[in-house]
């Protein structure tokens, strides 16, 4: 029997085909995948499922690979956890508050009857504990989503998959897209093995996916629509396959016809190189966007976290990247309270944010891994002052942020549209060459490419009115 109510019935000609495949039960024939010629009418039980996501860009990424694998299996997908008989969720462990959300979600969706699968790092990291407490039917890691299928429609009941499996996904499309913009992984994994950080342990090592592989995923992207394209990694700068690395990879898939911008995330400052900056600087498709994780501004404490850089070699590497991209948009990541930051190294942060001028960062007070070897340190900052830290860095990144967004009012740029505005009827997101989020206060085609005015903040965000020329 399939699992799930019949939530509808279609009707078939002899030899006619549909998909999944189908056993016999009680009131007829059940559908799970695969082609039925047995009978001239055959019921299909649908299976809905609510798919959630939590955290990072590869996360998300995954989640369009995961909806390939549902559809592939008849599975349909819908927009409400009210509307589905199973949930998957996509979690991540990065942070305790991530864990908190994806957790409590779980035991709602079960306690409502849901059937409930929680994949991702926090199914590889936290897998029996989650079974114990009974968060989750089944729980698997961020090589196992080709299961989830199975699972759902109850063709593997051992709920255990290969703990030592190292998965691509290389040979996966990702489902259809309505966006014109999509992200594709082209590296699994980390090898750093920062002491704060869960990802080498709950993602495995480094490995790339081969150029072919990618090549056809990006081909599709851009058959269905998709303009612009972040290629993405856990330390994507890392990437290699053979004899390619990221710069190749990014010239070679610049060439490929509609593809207007191109992007990459995320990046581990320690492998910039000034050769790498040169040669990014002539790719036209490329934007002006670098994210760099910074994480302390103090030597002692990089060294505690096992960066591999100081501060003086991040700045010269900032010098870099703007000399080749003087409109550069740069964001960052920045933590606070990491065990045995004292008042002066936090006071270095903060200074190095007014001093480097990044445009946006990602901000965080640290929170314990365990497992990492943060976690084992003696000289823990205590969580009162993690916030006080946190919200002091917050307002001084913020001041940052609004002084670099107030100097481009006035201007006039080239804007891409790329989503409905969440807020205000008729506007539009649109980002700027360097990826910059601006409020486009016109209705526009997604994908336009407009001469814009920036005219003004809201908040910290970039208010622009369109100009009469379209670009593209």
């Amino acid at each position: 029997m399939c699992y799930g109510d019949v939530t509808g019935v279609i009707s078939l000609e002899l030899g006619a085909q549909a998909p999944g495949n189908y056993e016999n039960t009680p009131e007829g024939y059940g559908c799970y995948g695969g082609v039925d010629y047995g009978a001239r009418f055959v019921r299909i039980f649908i299976m809905d499922c609510f798919l959630k996501v939590y955290g990072c860009q590869m996360n998300a990424a995954d989640s369009h690979l995961v909806s390939r694998l549902l559809a592939d299996a008849g599975i349909r997908e819908v927009s409400e956890p009210s509307e589905a008989q199973a949930v998957v969720l996509l979690t991540c462990s990065v942070r305790q508050h991530a864990e908190d959300r994806a957790w409590g979600f779980a035991r709602t969706m079960r306690g409502l009857g849901k059937k409930v699968i929680l994949a991702g790092c926090m199914g590889k990291l936290r897998g029996n504990e989650l079974v114990r407490e009974g968060a989750a039917d089944f729980v698997l890691g961020p090589d196992e989503y080709r299961r989830i299928p199975d699972l759902l429609l109850g063709r593997d009941g051992s709920g255990q998959g290969n703990p030592e499996s190292l998965e691509t996904y290389g040979d996966l499309l990702p489902a259809t897209t309505n966006s014109v913009s999509a992200s594709v992984a082209v590296m699994r994994g980390c090898n750093n093995f920062c002491t704060y950080c869960v990802v080498p342990y709950a993602r495995g090592p480094e490995r790339s996916i081969a150029y072919p592989d990618l090549e056809r995923q990006l081909r599709y992207l851009l058959d269905q629509g998709v303009k612009e394209i972040f290629l993405l990694g856990q330390n994507v700068l890392a990437y290699r396959h053979g004899d390619m690395k990221l710069i190749e990879l990014l010239e070679r898939a610049a060439r490929l016809e509609g593809l207007d911008r191109l992007g990459f995330l995320t990046s581990h400052p320690r492998d910039l190189s000034c050769e790498m900056i040169r040669r990014m600087a002539d790719i036209p498709q490329l934007l002006h966007f670098f994210h760099l994780p910074l994480q302390s501004a103090s030597d002692r404490v990089l060294k505690q976290m096992r960066r591999g850089y100081g501060l003086a070699e991040y700045e010269e590497k900032i010098g870099w990247v703007r000399s080749a991209f003087p409109d550069v948009y740069l964001s960052t990541d920045l933590m606070v309270g990491f065990p045995g930051e004292s008042e002066e190294d936090f006071e270095l942060t903060l200074d190095a944010v007014r001093r480097i001028g990044f445009d946006f960062a990602y901000m965080f007070a640290y929170s314990e891994r365990p497992g990492t070897k943060a976690a084992d340190m003696a000289e823990k900052v205590p969580v009162a002052e993690r916030k006080r830290r946190l919200a002091e860095l917050i307002d001084r990144q913020n001041e940052v942020t609004r002084r670099r967004a107030e100097g481009l009012v006035g201007t006039e740029e080239e804007v891409f549209v790329a989503a409905p505005a969440p807020r205000g009827k008729g506007a539009m997101l649109a980002e700027l060459k360097n990826y910059r989020p601006v409020i486009l206060n016109h209705t526009a085609r997604l994908g336009q490419r407009l001469q814009a005015r920036l005219v003004g903040l809201r908040g910290r965000s970039i208010i622009a009115e369109p100009l009469a020329k379209e670009v593209a």
